[in-house]
């Protein structure tokens, strides 16, 4: 099936509201199988909507249409979907009780033109919308094999409308089954993702596959529709292997997970603990993994020593050391580390320092340079990095290949 959005508002054209609607709205029907071919956006203007609606119907199966169901004298969606489709307006007294009872909910005084809201084109389906006052609804044209599904504009409205009543009513109409994995793909960019995924992509019939970079992360959907369920989920299931011979080792869940959730449930299975002392990544770290449910299991504690006070107060580096070599140093890092080991007894400590920039590079150590510190099962290390830039991104992929290098230690545990 063909889908194509019709977005309804001059305030969308004006940039003072962002079309969150059709993002959602793609993501959501491409899962189902249905394929999105358009996305417009259209101001409050009668004949202009006509026209792209018309070009939808055209060349779509189903189309959906956001915004223009509020009770003013420029919300005509429904008015031109009617007359696009040949269709009359027909008042619903049901729909009319509903928005006085959500008139009185919100205790405000309901104006004459809310009665607007309760015309709908004949024969719609009328779907209540118990986010707000403007009911949707679903115009059928048998006819023509068409079908328009009539939303608010609201993205709360929306999206409640379609998923309390469009779902189930567009998987019965596709009549086919999806199954899904989500990849998620660590310390490997997008790029590098899709080179090592290209042939399959190129020749990709069922299942498709799909690449979506994230802050660090590259999530590769792999999706079946199949009207045999287990066909689907055999397709995915031999998809994933062929996937993890070439990139296997980048992948750190099959789910979708991020990677501070997978360790953090990973240390949890394993009854161990994480501690960090961070310099340049000021305390990244350890938020990263205490933003999940549970952390508090798994978090010994962090320390941000970003001063060499704060390197010699709480991780006993030397100040013979800081002189010698440097706060960005293999020697400093392993001293944090080994401080930090003596100080918590976490069963994972690890540490970190380096050069964000912009300034205080040099030949010797450039913008980039960070070096990580590990205390694992008996073995004491440091690593050395360079990172290209800004000041943010450094630290971001100093972070993420942290974690990730976190996340090693601990599948094999």
């Amino acid at each position: 099936m063909i889908a194509g959005i019709l977005a309804v508002g001059t305030e969308l054209l004006m940039g003072q509201t962002v079309n969150t609607n059709a993002t959602f709205l793609s993501e959501q029907l491409n899962h189902m199988g249905i394929s999105v071919y358009y996305h417009m956006t259209v101001g409050d203007n009668r004949e202009r909507m006509k026209v792209l609606l018309n070009q939808l119907l055209n060349e779509c199966d189903i189309v959906f249409t956001t915004g223009g169901l509020g009770p003013t004298q420029d919300d005509i969606t429904k008015e031109v979907v009617a007359e696009a489709l040949g269709l009359e307006m027909i008042y619903d007294e049901r729909s009319m009780q509903r928005i006085r009872e959500r008139f009185k909910l919100y205790n405000r005084k309901m104006t004459d033109s809310n009665v607007r809201q309760a015309y709908f084109p004949k024969g719609a389906i009328i779907l209540d919308n118990d986010e707000g006052t403007a009911p949707a609804c679903i115009v059928e044209v048998p006819s023509r094999d068409k079908i328009v599904y009539v939303l608010p504009g609201p993205p709360r409205e929306m999206k409640h409308i379609f998923n309390r009543h469009m779902i189930n009513d567009l998987l019965t109409r596709n009549q086919m089954k999806m199954h899904s994995a989500y990849l998620s793909v660590y310390d490997l960019g997008e790029s590098s993702t899709e080179d090592r995924l290209l042939d399959l992509i190129d020749r990709q019939t069922d299942p498709t596959i799909a690449t979506y970079a994230g802050e660090g992360k590259v999530l590769v959907r792999v999706t079946s529709f199949n009207k045999d369920e287990t066909y689907a989920q055999k397709a995915v299931r031999d998809m994933v292997e062929t996937i993890k011979e070439r990139i296997g080792e980048f992948i750190v869940s099959e789910s979708g997970e991020d990677i501070n959730d997978v360790i953090v449930n990973r240390m949890r299975a394993l009854n161990q603990t994480i501690a960090f002392a961070e310099s340049c990544t000021g305390g990244k770290l350890a938020d990263a993994l205490i933003k999940v449910p549970g952390a508090s299991n798994v978090v010994n504690r962090g320390y941000v020593t970003y001063s060499n006070e704060a390197k010699i107060e709480d991780l006993k580096v030397s100040e013979e050391t800081l002189k010698r070599f440097g706060a960005v140093s293999h020697e400093t890092c392993l001293e944090m580390v080994k401080g930090l080991k003596e100080r918590t007894d976490a069963d994972l400590c690890v540490s970190i320092t380096g050069i964000a920039g912009p300034d205080g590079g040099t030949d010797e150590k450039p913008v980039g340079l960070v070096y990580i510190g590990i205390s694992y099962n008996g073995q004491t290390y440091t690593l050395e990095n360079r990172f290209r830039g800004n000041r943010s991104m450094i630290r971001q992929r100093a972070m993420n290949t942290t974690l990730k290098l976190i996340y090693d230690l601990v599948k094999e545990a």
